[in-house]
């Protein structure tokens, strides 16, 4: 879908343009006159706005391609979420910028792909994909929850290619284990029943993901070039469920947040005041911000 706003000088050259095609085939007339309207109007496709599948080494992903610009953003989704999460983000985005979305195998339009789903083989997953639109040089990753993981993977494995990293929400390294320990007994068994009974109804590819994701070595980001700027964004409302005490458990969430900001040597660190986990929605402005700052500041380093 298109967010590209016309200017009133587009829409006249077009009516324009139309205007010379003689009258006396008024059908014809009008079928041009709104395809050449629809390529410019909101809402609509334009050749600086291209959603298609892109093949990778075992199988297919959809990526689309917005707006234009010297800099290049690239948004990797949470679990289960495919890139219409980013919906509201992007027309603001695209005015000054080329932003990229894609899904991840088995969520959107992108086909299944192989087992084991783990952020190493995403990221090579996503490096495959911007090749195949063509996309080169240097960008900025921005990932929520575990997109954030998915981009932080990336840049270790290919630290040339990252401009700066900003993660929105992305969930601290052994979260789980540390929530379990502000936990009753009966409460920490009841919480373990939950996520075993979740993981069961889950879609297939959150499943597959999870699993992926349990090795030790995917969260090992020592690799990370401390010469990328990184930019937290940490929400404090979140919902953790029916076991213990929510305060206790945001309390929580918001500090060891903040341990991401030893990766790098250029860090910032930002709390969404009462956000839910669906920060770019919720703090639609202060993510933006975050964005842009690293756009702005990427260039200096």
């Amino acid at each position: 879908m298109c967010h590209r706003r016309a200017a009133a000088g587009e829409v006249q050259a077009v009516i324009q343009r139309a205007d010379e095609i003689p009258l006396n085939q008024p059908p014809l007339h009008s079928l041009l006159l709104l395809a050449v309207l629809v390529a410019v109007i909101p809402g609509s496709a334009t050749a600086q706005d291209e959603c298609r599948m892109v093949e990778v080494e075992h199988g297919r992903m959809h990526a689309c391609v917005y707006g234009h610009g010297d800099t290049t953003i690239i948004l990797a989704a949470g679990a289960g979420q495919s890139s219409q999460t980013w919906s509201p983000l992007i027309p603001a985005l695209q005015e000054a910028s080329r932003v990229v979305t894609f899904d991840r195998p088995g969520l959107g339009g992108s086909n299944e792909g192989p087992e084991p789903r783990t952020p190493t083989n995403i990221a090579q997953e996503l490096h495959q994909t911007l090749r195949g639109l063509g996309i080169a040089g240097r960008s900025v990753f921005v990932g929520h929850s575990m997109g954030g993981i998915h981009a932080l993977r990336y840049a270790v494995l290919y630290p040339d290619q990252v401009a700066a990293v900003v993660l929105l929400d992305t969930p601290p390294i052994d979260f789980e284990v540390m929530r379990l320990e502000l936990l009753t007994d009966s409460e920490r068994e009841d919480r373990k029943a939950m996520l075993a009974a979740g993981a069961a109804s889950a879609p297939i590819v959150v499943r597959q993901e999870r699993e992926g994701a349990r090795p030790r070595a995917e969260w090992d980001f020592h690799g990370f070039n401390r010469r990328i700027p990184l930019f937290v964004v940490v929400a404090d409302a979140q919902d953790f469920g029916p076991h213990g005490e929510q305060k206790s458990h945001r309390r929580l969430w918001v500090e060891e947040s903040r341990r991401w900001l030893e990766l790098s040597d250029h860090a910032s660190f930002e709390i969404a005041r009462g956000s839910g986990h669906m920060v770019h929605q919720d703090a639609e402005k202060m993510v933006l911000d975050a964005i842009n700052q690293a756009i702005s500041v990427q260039s200096e380093h």
